[in-house]
């Protein structure tokens, strides 16, 4: 027996694992989507009305059945209804407008194909609420309105007289054509989330140095602008420091690139240990590397410069910081520390100097 119940949930979990999820759609895309489908309810709404016109029902009775497609319609369109309702009114307004179209068609058999196609409409939403209500709504519709007004819904006798075992068979028969939409579905959110994964790991490498792993300088590029803007509106103190390994080159020279790498790599990770969580460690080109520090005044500066100058591994460095004036521009800025570097480089580097 409990061999059989594990067979039985595994094989329920690999079911599960095979049905998309569901409610992956991002709301942009959703929203594109969404408007589509609002058109073509209002579509329907029109053309409702002239069908029924057309098959002898009269404008008042056409355009009152076309109404209750126009409501749901509103419903969907209305902004301080939330996504998931309004994708509910969407598809409750799609669904109705086939329940119409077979009534007021006299229960004709190929007009339940209707539902057939707003079944496959109603999947772009990709969500399983929407697409649970249209299949509820076929077999109560077609079992409910079966027994009160058979004539209505089909057009033949069997289904007359046994009307919810004939709903059970419209129902099993659109929830069969609905697997070639839910692997489409399914398909397509494995796609979407691969290349969602994709994007991800490639925005993740345009914004890391390959070698060392650390920040590089695009996000540099990017972020001090904004950090000096929020210094400025919160009037805290923020200084950048300028990194420069001692003799980098001689190192490659004598030891050869690999080393060099080695000591970049080694570098860059004792140095991440002994920053702050909010401060930014990139690496700015060759041998040089640059440090912001916010809400950071120049004696803290110090603090910290000094233990990236302790940790250093293999090597010295030579560190140029710079406190902001609040006025000068992100370049400025920048240019300041690497004055304050090229002067420990003159003192005899490894060692730190202040502008």
């Amino acid at each position: 027996m409990s061999a059989t119940s594990g067979a039985v949930a595994r094989a329920a979990r690999a079911a599960r694992g095979a049905l998309p999820h569901g409610q992956l759609l991002t709301p942009e895309v959703w929203a594109r989507r969404h408007r589509g489908i609002v058109v073509l309810l209002w579509l329907h709404t029109a053309a409702l009305a002239a069908f029924g016109v057309a098959r002898g029902k009269g404008l008042a009775h056409s355009v009152s059945e076309a109404a209750v497609v126009a409501v749901f319609a509103l419903l969907a369109a209305h902004p301080a209804v939330g996504r998931r309702a309004r994708s509910a009114a969407a598809v409750l307004g799609l669904v109705t407008s086939s329940a119409i179209l077979v009534h007021l068609s006299g229960g004709v058999i190929e007009m339940h194909f209707h539902f057939f196609v707003m079944i496959g409409v109603i999947t772009l939403y990709q969500d399983w609420l929407p697409f649970g209500l249209a299949l509820g709504y076929v077999v109560i519709h077609h079992g409910l309105l079966g027994t009160l007004r058979p004539i209505e819904v089909y057009n033949h006798p069997a289904a007359w007289q046994q009307p919810w075992t004939w709903a059970l068979i419209h129902g099993g028969f659109v929830l069969a054509a609905s697997v070639a939409y839910l692997v489409n579905w399914r398909l397509s959110e494995t796609q979407a989330t691969e290349i969602s994964r994709l994007v991800s790991r490639l925005e993740g490498l345009a914004r890391t140095d390959p070698l060392t792993g650390i920040p590089n300088r695009r996000v540099w590029d990017e972020e001090l602008p904004c950090e000096l803007d929020r210094a400025r509106r919160m009037g805290t103190a923020l200084c950048v420091a300028m990194i420069d390994l001692d003799h980098f080159k001689a190192y490659n020279d004598q030891f050869g690139h690999q080393a060099g790498d080695r000591v970049l790599k080694e570098a860059a990770s004792a140095w991440w240990t002994q920053v702050r969580p909010t401060d930014l460690l990139a690496r700015y080109g060759g041998e040089e590397f640059v440090l912001l520090l916010p809400t950071c005044a120049l004696g803290d500066a110090i603090q910290i410069i000094e233990r990236l100058r302790a940790a250093t591994p293999l090597v010295t460095c030579s560190i140029g910081v710079a406190s902001w004036d609040f006025r000068e521009s992100p370049q400025a800025l920048v240019e300041r520390a690497d004055q304050a570097l090229y002067a420990a480089k003159a003192e005899g580097r490894n060692r730190y100097v202040t502008v």
